[in-house]
């Protein structure tokens, strides 16, 4: 079972992406805020991330970067695609609000079978 950090800060996504995740066999651990992924991602526990690319108070780019730095794969989702910078996403895999969550559970099994870069 993959562990998978999601990050949003509004709790309606947050609860029903988890949901569906945990349905389809993800332990998902929910963050609201760029700190707190930052801090799960610190620890090692993710095998993956999904973040929104606009937080309250900046934006995902930061914990992208994180998890690019840990050799994590990261997904990045927005309801405003309009206003995400493309230096933002850079070749990260990119789904706009709302989305079929099979797209993106599509997305996560790619990902997750892809082999990470070695350091």
């Amino acid at each position: 079972m993959a562990n998978v950090l999601l990050v949003d800060d509004d709790p309606d996504v947050l609860s029903m992406v988890t949901l569906f995740l945990e349905i389809e066999g993800y332990r998902v651990m929910p963050a609201v805020t760029r700190a707190q992924a930052n801090e799960i991602l610190a620890q090692g526990g993710a095998d993956i991330v999904i973040t929104d690319s606009m937080l309250r108070g900046g934006n995902g780019d930061d914990v992208a970067k994180h998890a690019d730095r840990a050799g994590v794969p990261v997904i990045i989702v927005s309801g405003e695609p309009e206003r995400v910078k493309r230096h933002e996403i850079g070749d990260r895999p990119f789904l706009s609000k709302p989305f079929e969550p099979q797209l993106l559970l599509t997305m996560v099994q790619m990902l997750l079978r892809k082999p990470r870069p070695t350091s």
